[in-house]
């Protein structure tokens, strides 16, 4: 992730994903995930109900994301928050 605005383009494009996954199932909880940026490679995060298979994701928050909130109301919590605090811009 090059910038801030590429962070929450991409916080944007996920919460979307989450949102379609969870009216599906409205019992499971989402997790926000991350990978740390490192001078090999950039970043990043995913939002899954699972942890991701590769192991150099962490678990980025204990709090699931908020069902009964809306798109936009997690995107701004979020953004607000926690993603300002993880290590996912580039190094480069």
């Amino acid at each position: 992730m090059k910038n801030q605005a590429d962070i929450e383009t991409r916080l944007k494009a996920e919460l979307q994903v989450w949102s379609k996954r969870q009216s599906k199932n409205i019992f499971a909880d989402f997790y926000l995930y991350y990978m740390e940026s490192t001078p090999e490679h950039d970043g990043g995060f995913i939002i899954c109900e699972v942890a991701p298979p590769n192991k150099e994701y962490q678990l980025a928050m204990g709090e699931r994301i908020n069902k009964g909130a809306t798109i936009e109301q997690n995107f701004n919590w979020l953004r607000s928050g926690i993603m300002r605090r993880l290590p996912i811009l580039s190094i480069k």
